[in-house]
């Protein structure tokens, strides 16, 4: 009976924060790396579709990796891209979310962190790069890519291409579509803006290098990224 508390106090912990520190939290941690609790949070795993994470006295909680680093369904997040906005708005900021993770951790040295920070205005001309190539594909080439890689390509070129960079008076820009971007990242705990820099948080780095990197589908989008293809 008492692992099975300590199991749900561990899992209520990281549904709240997303994270256990060994340092803030000792004796939870020290429950959390009991044989009988860790039966316990197996189960916990199978049912809920999750993994628990163990790294550097730090544990995370994170969705199998059938699912994607967020934690939620990108259906989850319309409500950033404000109260008229479509799956399309969605699509869109799970695209830019996943080439924000290839400009941050797409190196081929040992560690694969390219870069400390991305500024704003470089991932906007970056993306209009990709998105004006994409449109250039025909529609038969452009559904065996959203086949391939489970991303809808076409409503979020239309999207992005018809949006202003910035704009005094319009809310919907390439510039604010990024913030609202950056807003869902800074909500999972995974990255921050600082003067219209993106820089990632310890979270997603240990993350990303220890789990996320080794996954079959994010290494298939990153090559895709690499070679051109989205």
């Amino acid at each position: 009976m008492e692992s099975m508390k300590s199991a749900i106090r561990i899992f209520k912990l990281l549904i709240q924060n997303g994270e256990l520190n060994k340092k803030d939290n000792f004796d939870l941690y020290s429950s959390f790396i009991d044989s009988n609790v860790q039966e316990i949070l197996e189960l916990f795993e199978d049912e809920f579709e999750c993994k628990f994470l163990n790294f550097d006295d730090m544990v995370y909680l994170v969705p199998k990796l059938d699912g994607f680093i967020l934690g939620k369904k990108p259906s989850e997040f319309r409500q950033y891209f404000g109260s008229n906005a479509t799956q399309k708005d969605v699509f869109l900021g799970y695209y830019i979310i996943m080439y924000i993770f290839y400009e941050f951790y797409s190196g081929a040295n040992r560690d694969p962190k390219k870069v400390d920070f991305i500024q704003i205005n470089h991932l906007i001309s970056k993306l209009d790069e990709r998105f004006i190539r994409l449109e250039s594909l025909d529609e038969e080439a452009t559904e065996d890519l959203e086949e391939e890689y489970m991303i809808n390509i076409q409503s979020s070129v239309k999207l992005w291409n018809v949006l202003f960079t910035d704009h005094e008076t319009k809310q919907k820009t390439k510039y604010n579509v990024i913030r609202k971007v950056c807003k869902i990242l800074e909500d999972q705990k995974l990255a921050y803006v600082v003067e219209d820099q993106i820089r990632t948080t310890a979270k997603l780095d240990t993350l990303m290098r220890q789990y996320y990197l080794h996954a079959d589908r994010l290494a298939s989008i990153n090559r895709a990224f690499e070679e051109g293809a989205l």
